[in-house]
């Protein structure tokens, strides 16, 4: 039976895109997709979805700018977020827990350090979901339903 509810994919990979829009298909549920923060923003504006699985790192706006910019306007700030990101494996910052992997070169310090600052505004945020790149997919459905259900 096919899910009416409307997910907002916002990420700026193909490869990540393809695989979250095969697994939703497989569960039935109705899809768009916005590659930046900006064309998200005006995406929810002119079609309110039902959630949004949010990438973080991205062009023309963040993740994080994005999820401010929905939480202030009233007509999206309950919409449910998911912050999916691979930032733990990119910079050697687990987002959740905030340790560090071992630093070996310059470039690990200026890569920690982004990632301590990225983790400390993530903490500042409340989304409904916080999931690390790979996710599995039963994974994602899960969240999806818990959320939507």
């Amino acid at each position: 039976m096919p899910d009416s509810h409307r997910i907002l994919i916002v990420d700026d990979s193909d490869e990540i895109i393809a695989y979250y829009t095969e697994i939703l298909e497989e569960h039935g549920y109705q899809y768009s997709v916005a590659q930046d923060g900006r064309a998200a923003i005006e995406s929810m504006k002119q079609n309110r979805p039902d959630l949004v699985l949010l990438d973080i790192m991205m062009p023309r706006k963040s993740g994080v700018g994005v999820f401010k910019k929905m939480k202030k306007d009233p007509e999206l700030a309950s919409v449910p977020v998911v912050i999916i990101t691979g930032a733990s494996k990119a910079t050697g910052v687990e987002m959740t827990t905030g340790e560090e992997d071992p630093k070996e070169t310059y470039q690990d310090d200026m890569t920690r350090e982004f990632g301590v600052q990225l983790r400390e505004q993530l903490q500042n945020l409340t989304p409904e979901g916080f999931l690390e790149k790979p996710v599995e997919p039963e994974q994602l459905i899960s969240k999806i339903r818990s959320l939507l259900n």
